[in-house]
């Protein structure tokens, strides 16, 4: 017993070690870059209890504020100028819980502006969903530094957060949007007129950067690191973190020899396990379904009980949070070029995680893309929570097992009455398109690069 114990505390400290790691990586990696000239990106969560009272009222609420997001006076989400995502979504089913109410954001900006703009523009709606919950001060319905207080109070952080199009403000997507379409009504024009017969792609470029130039509605606002410059960010960070990963791995190899072992041990149990009949699924999930090119997803499970689970699933969450920070700068997660933004919580002392991502397509093309191009990643986090196809070294089997995986996501899929988008109908291949017409369409290009260039278009 005591040897056991002895072990796990060793695996328990080891597992710090590579979270302290991750942390002074990121720290130099910030270190070296211009962070003067770029916008961050920041995800803010808050996590308020419900009084259970109040239960119904604050749902209807919620589909009532869904249903017409945008023409919501009250909350007038389209109006803060950070919002790139949000989501507001009830966490009501087990009784072994308090009601909760989840506020995912993801922004420019740090957490506290962002608090600060959005008790600004949108008091009145925040007042009627919060005096919902418990500790709400109900002067902040006229007080809005006490509204923002309140806010900062049930900020929760993320172990994991990944951004499809990193250091892009909310303006500068729009910008790209809107410099893509000036290009292309340009082009419509100039080819009914007949001035492109006979032009190649380098002049083609040139008459595109002139009239943008001149004539141009919108003025292209260039961001201070182009996709190329963090491509070459990426490879050399993944370089680093291989450099700095081998020693690191070698240091700690007796702690990863015991923990593989009782990893096994634990998968094994787990394969034995009778499987569990299946849980209810919601069935107002289909109806928010497809509405835009987007969509949103909200998984939430048990974390599987005791401490080896909960220091595996940190430490997992530690090395995708390096990843997403360092190497995952391009916009694709694991391969998956469709999500916008997608984040991790740990919750009720780390005995649930609840998943939150923003993606292009359907829910079931956007499973389909995780199986084929990063099922490793997604057992490696999710074996270890209650319920999930069990999982073999780690990394193998789970979300390999594609049927038992799609049962298993749609069981664990909350409903979210209330989401909202600033740019619903464009996908992040479109963006970073936008973005890289819009960065280049100025500079001196070869024959090549302009053909390359307007096949973006």
């Amino acid at each position: 017993m005591k040897g056991s114990r002895a072990n796990l505390a060793f695996y328990c400290r080891n597992i710090l070690v590579i979270t302290i790691f991750t942390d002074f990586y990121l720290l130099w990696t910030r270190a070296s870059r211009k962070d003067s000239l770029l916008m961050k990106q920041d995800a803010t969560t808050l996590i308020t209890r419900i009084q259970p009272a109040k239960i119904e009222d604050l749902s209807r609420l919620l589909d009532k504020y869904g249903a017409c997001i945008n023409g919501n006076n009250a909350l007038c989400l389209p109006s803060l100028p950070s919002l790139h995502f949000a989501c507001w979504v009830m966490v009501t089913q087990n009784p072994d819980y308090p009601p909760q109410l989840m506020l995912e954001a993801n922004h420019d900006g740090t957490s506290e502006n962002f608090l600060a703009e959005l008790s600004r523009q949108a008091q009145a709606g925040l007042h009627a969903i919060y005096s919902h919950c418990e500790g709400y001060p109900p002067t902040a319905e006229t007080d809005g530094l006490q509204m923002t207080r309140f806010l900062h109070t049930q900020m929760v952080s993320c172990p994991a957060f990944y951004i499809g199009a990193p250091e892009q403000s909310l303006e500068s997507i729009r910008n790209a949007i809107e410099v893509r379409e000036e290009i292309e009504r340009f082009l419509e024009a100039e080819e009914k007129a007949g001035r492109l017969q006979e032009l190649d792609a380098l002049q083609v470029q040139r008459r595109i950067a002139q009239h943008l130039e001149t004539n141009g509605a919108v003025k292209p606002q260039i961001s201070p690191v182009t996709l190329e410059e963090q491509k070459s960010r990426a490879h050399t960070n993944a370089i680093g973190l291989i450099l700095l990963g081998i020693p690191l791995a070698l240091l700690l190899l007796p702690a990863l020899l015991v923990f593989y072992i009782v990893l096994r041990m634990h998968e094994m149990q787990d394969a034995r396990a009778t499987v569990p009949p299946p849980l209810p699924i919601d069935p107002r999930l289909f109806n928010k379904e497809d509405v835009f090119i987007q969509n949103h997803l909200t998984t939430f499970v048990d974390v599987k009980p005791g401490i080896f689970r909960k220091w595996t699933l940190k430490g997992v969450l530690a090395i995708v949070n390096l990843l997403a920070k360092t190497c995952f700068i391009t916009g694709s997660l694991g391969g998956i070029p469709t999500i916008h933004f997608a984040r991790w919580i740990l919750m009720d002392d780390d005995r649930r995680l609840m998943f939150f991502s923003n993606y292009d397509g359907s829910w079931a093309s956007y499973l389909g893309d995780f199986v084929d191009k990063a099922n490793y990643g997604l057992t490696a986090i999710w074996g270890n929570t209650d319920r999930f196809p069990p999982a073999v070294n780690l990394f193998d089997g789970g979300a390999k097992h594609i049927e038992a995986f799609k049962q298993w996501s749609r069981e664990h899929n909350l409903y979210a009455a209330l989401w909202y988008s600033a740019y619903p109908n464009e996908t992040l291949l479109n963006i970073t398109n936008a973005i890289t017409v819009r960065d280049a369409i100025g500079k001196p290009l070869s024959q090549m690069e302009a053909e390359i260039l307007l096949q973006r278009l």
